[in-house]
């Protein structure tokens, strides 16, 4: 005789239906964001040792700034994979354990958090270097550490409460909107910065000068852009669709940009400063470090740092030991060589 109890054991087919399509919803989307973001984290490794390699005379500020962001950027990517392991070997074919958000995805974002403040306030140090404007660079940074605050919030509520539908919950959606929102809005607002800066310097007048300008505002725009709208499809796909995954490939890269971005304006001094002259490729050397005296004919010639003044606002001199013996007798407007510290 059958138990009165046994048809109600039977799980509904309908709900095994969709569980089985979330979880295979999430597993797409966190190995196509896994797959974009080592992809983006193997030209980060690239490109952090071109730096060292090719800029050995930067400033210690820069050389930590780097191995800080490397570090971060490395750690976050090693929790992801731990994340997918857990979720995809661990956990395989237990829905109840894949209801629970593993440890190293809440420690991933808390390290994301860390890598966007980090470099957007590098962003505003450069600006405050070559603009000495209070109001742009503290407005900048008060965006950067809101959002920092935020993000960090987020982390603390992901290890008090990490089951997986808590994600989708309004208390802490009112908290991740404004996370994606204000990082998106710091990074417009580095950019318009660069732009109003670099487009001020268009006065020059000659031509390799107008050419190098026009080259660090494409850079700009397009680093803007395309940090930007990344933080903005991450905020309309986390917001939109609270329950549904679609954010992860978006949360996964943004902090890959933002590293990227930031060594690439670093590695790309030689090219720019180049441009329209390659000899001055080969003597370029950094943003921040001054000319010292005395040094062999052989190594590079450094960039020097101009102080603002009242009629020009942070150039770069690049001269030879020869041309500085004749500086006294040249104009002090005239510019030839010189780019603004923006990158």
């Amino acid at each position: 005789m059958e138990s009165p109890a046994g048809p109600a054991a039977v799980p509904d087919p309908q709900v095994i239906a969709a569980a089985i399509a979330q979880v295979k919803e999430v597993f797409a989307t966190s190995f196509i964001g896994f797959a974009v973001a080592t992809t983006a984290y193997g030209i980060c490794v690239l490109q952090t040792y071109f730096y060292y390699r090719s800029y050995p005379k930067d400033s210690i500020y820069l050389k930590l700034t780097v191995g800080t962001l490397w570090i971060l950027d490395t750690l976050s990517t090693i929790m992801v994979a731990h994340s997918l392991y857990t979720y995809f070997i661990l956990n395989f074919g237990d829905l109840a354990a894949d209801a629970l958000i593993p440890w190293s995805f809440a420690l991933e974002n808390g390290l994301l958090t860390l890598v966007t403040i980090t470099a957007q306030c590098f962003y505003a140090w450069q600006i405050w270097t070559v603009s000495m404007n209070i109001c742009v660079t503290v407005g900048i940074l008060l965006l950067a550490v809101t959002a920092l605050g935020l993000g960090l919030y987020v982390t603390v509520h992901l290890f008090r409460f990490p089951a997986v539908a808590s994600l989708a919950t309004r208390s802490l959606q009112s908290v991740t909107g404004p996370v994606q929102g204000t990082a998106a809005a710091c990074d417009i607002a580095i950019t318009a910065a660069l732009i109003v800066y670099l487009h001020s310097r268009r006065h020059g007048g000659l031509r390799t000068t107008e050419e190098m300008i026009h080259t660090l505002i494409r850079y700009a725009v397009c680093r803007g852009i395309l940090t930007a709208i990344t933080q903005i499809m991450f905020l309309v796909l986390n917001v939109g669709f609270p329950e549904r995954t679609f954010w992860q490939p978006f949360h996964q890269v943004v902090g890959k940009l933002y590293v990227n971005s930031i060594l690439a304006s670093l590695n790309v001094r030689n090219v720019v400063l180049g441009k329209g002259d390659p000899e001055k490729s080969s003597r370029s050397h950094s943003w921040f470090t001054k000319s010292t005296a005395g040094t062999d004919s052989t190594n590079t010639t450094p960039l020097t740092f101009i102080p603002p003044n009242d009629d020009i606002a942070g150039t770069f001199d690049i001269r030879s030991e020869d041309e500085e013996s004749h500086s006294d007798q040249q104009s002090r407007h005239d510019n030839k060589g010189e780019i603004p510290n923006v990158m």
